[in-house]
């Protein structure tokens, strides 16, 4: 069972509060800055559109040879 709480502190310590069904058990408490994980890869549609058209590869004429693919 997995528990996420969001803390914004100053201190450098915290208290957490346990869950019931988690006392008297191991767990784990990793430190995950919510900056960095919502920073965008691309800032606007044009360089999603960029990033997409960056890679053209021309298939008229290409045939799949099913047998050729499956070859060892």
């Amino acid at each position: 069972m997995q528990h996420t709480q969001i803390i914004t502190t100053t201190d450098a310590s915290v208290v957490l509060e346990v869950p019931e069904e988690l006392r008297g058990h191991p767990f784990k408490v990793t430190l995950d800055p919510l900056e960095q994980r919502k920073k965008p890869i691309f800032n606007t549609v044009e360089e999603v559109h960029a990033a997409f058209n960056a890679v053209r590869i021309d298939t008229r004429g290409w045939k799949f040879n099913r047998d050729e693919a499956n070859e060892r």
